[in-house]
């Protein structure tokens, strides 16, 4: 027996704080994929710069490792971050995030797959055991913008 993929997606919002991102969100992600546990997916960064409103999203596929040059090339590179944006808003429009993301607010959404449901599902089965149920969502998570946008509305409602 071999579990489904289960996948989830964690949004975290980060109201007008001031803090910058340094590269603390994608150390912790690359620690808990390399312990096995997870496997990075799909990240999606959204933010206002503070003085400016302007918009800035990146949306990126694969694994942990891979997204700390990335991630340091948007934050540093003026350039890149817009190019990045207007890649993202392919199909979306600004007003999409102007009604979740005040100037100075961000929002990261992280869809990762939980690999030890699969190794333990294995384990199971190999044990002539089956699955009587769980409430984890498999691969038919929404998409990861409208889960981040809803979540900073619905923060910023609540």
């Amino acid at each position: 027996m071999t579990a489904p993929d289960r996948t989830e997606v964690l949004v975290f919002g980060f109201p007008q704080t001031g803090v910058p991102f340094e590269g603390g969100l994608v150390g912790a992600l690359e620690r808990a994929e390399s312990g096995g546990a997870i496997r990075v997916i799909e990240v999606l960064f959204a933010g206002r710069d503070a003085e400016s409103g302007e918009l800035s999203v990146l949306s990126l596929e694969g694994g942990a490792g891979e997204l700390a040059a990335a991630l340091a090339d948007f934050r540093l590179d003026r350039d890149r971050r817009r190019e990045e944006t207007a890649r993202a808003l392919e199909g979306d429009t600004e007003e999409d995030y102007g009604a979740a993301l005040e100037a100075g607010e961000a929002v990261v959404a992280v869809r990762v797959e939980h690999t030890w449901a699969r190794a333990l599902g294995d384990a199971v089965g190999r044990s002539g055991g089956h699955s009587l149920g769980d409430r984890t969502r498999g691969g038919d998570v929404a998409s990861l913008r409208l889960h981040a946008l809803d979540a900073a509305r619905r923060a910023r409602v609540g």
